[in-house]
C-alpha cells in the first residue's frame, strides 16, 4: 500500500521506499519478461502482422542476433504487460507529495494512466502501424528495392514506434496534474493553444520513427484531440479562481460606480 501522505519520512526512509518500491517494479517486470518469453511465438507474429505478406521474412545476420532480439521482444512485451503495476508503484512513491485531498484520486489516476498508456500502444498497432509499413515498404516499386528487413532493426522500430503512442496519450493526465495543483488553469491551456500546436506538430515528428506524413499525422492528430479534451477536464478540477466566485463583469457592462 502507499505511505500515507501525513507520513514525515526521512532521507534514509525514503530511500528505503524507493528501493522497495524499484523492488517490487523489477519483480512485476521479469514475471512480465517471463510470461512474454513463454508466449514468444504469439508475440513475435502479433509484431510481424502489420507486415506485407511480401515481406514478412526477417532477415538475422549473426548466430547470437536471434536471442538478443528475442530477449529484447520480451523485455518490451514484458514492461507493457506490466506498465499498470509499474504506474501504481511510480503514483505509490510520489503520492506523500500530495495532500490528503488530492490523495483520495491516487486510484483514479493510476487507473486512467495504465488505460491511456495501452489504449495508445492499441492505436499505434492497430490503426497506425499497418498502414506506415505498408507506405514505406512501397514507396518505390518492388522491382527497384530487394527488401530485406533485419530482425534487431524491425522489432527495434516496432517498439520504438508502440512506445512513443503509449507515452503521448498520457497528456491529459500530466496536464489534469498541472491544472489540480494550480500551475496551469484552462486559460492558460486556451490562451498557448497555438504554440501546443506547434509542440504536438515537433513532438510527432520526432517520437514517430517512421519518417512518412502519415504516421506522424496520426499522432499528431490524437495529441491535439487530447489537448482540447484536458482543457475541459482542467475547467473541472482546477482551484477555484477567485473572479469566479464574485463573477467577473460581463463586456460592455460599466463597473458599479463608487460613492
Amino acid at each position: 500500500m502507499p505511505i500515507q501522505p501525513d507520513e514525515q519520512l526521512s532521507l534514509v526512509e525514503h530511500l528505503t521506499e524507493l528501493r522497495k518500491r524499484i523492488t517490487w517494479s523489477a519483480l512485476a517486470l521479469a514475471v512480465g519478461i517471463v510470461v512474454s518469453f513463454v508466449f514468444n511465438g504469439v508475440v513475435f507474429d502479433l509484431l510481424l502482422a502489420p507486415l506485407p505478406p511480401s515481406t514478412a521474412q526477417i532477415t538475422t545476420f549473426s548466430p547470437a542476433e536471434p536471442f538478443m532480439v528475442t530477449l529484447k521482444v520480451c523485455a518490451v512485451a514484458g514492461a507493457i504487460l506490466a506498465s499498470p503495476y509499474l504506474i501504481y508503484q511510480f503514483w505509490a512513491f510520489v503520492g506523500p507529495g500530495f495532500t490528503s485531498t488530492e490523495r483520495r484520486h491516487f486510484v483514479p489516476v493510476v487507473v486512467t494512466c495504465s488505460v491511456l498508456f495501452l489504449l495508445g500502444i492499441a492505436v499505434g498497432y492497430l490503426l497506425v502501424l499497418p498502414r506506415a509499413m505498408e507506405a514505406l515498404l512501397g514507396i518505390n516499386p518492388s522491382e527497384a528495392f530487394q527488401i530485406e528487413l533485419r530482425a534487431n532493426d524491425y522489432f527495434t522500430f516496432v517498439a520504438m514506434f508502440l512506445l512513443a503512442f503509449g507515452v503521448v496519450f498520457e497528456l491529459p493526465v500530466v496536464l489534469v496534474l498541472l491544472a489540480k495543483t494550480g500551475v496551469i488553469d484552462d486559460r492558460f491551456l486556451r490562451k498557448n493553444r497555438r504554440f501546443a500546436i506547434l509542440i504536438g506538430a515537433i513532438a510527432a515528428a520526432l517520437l514517430t520513427p517512421s519518417p512518412d506524413a502519415f504516421s506522424m499525422l496520426a499522432m499528431f492528430l490524437p495529441l491535439i484531440l487530447l489537448y482540447e479534451i484536458s482543457i475541459w477536464l482542467a475547467k473541472l478540477v482546477q482551484p477555484k479562481r477567485e473572479d469566479d466566485a464574485v463573477g467577473e463583469p460581463s463586456e460592455g457592462t460599466a463597473p458599479p460606480a463608487t460613492a
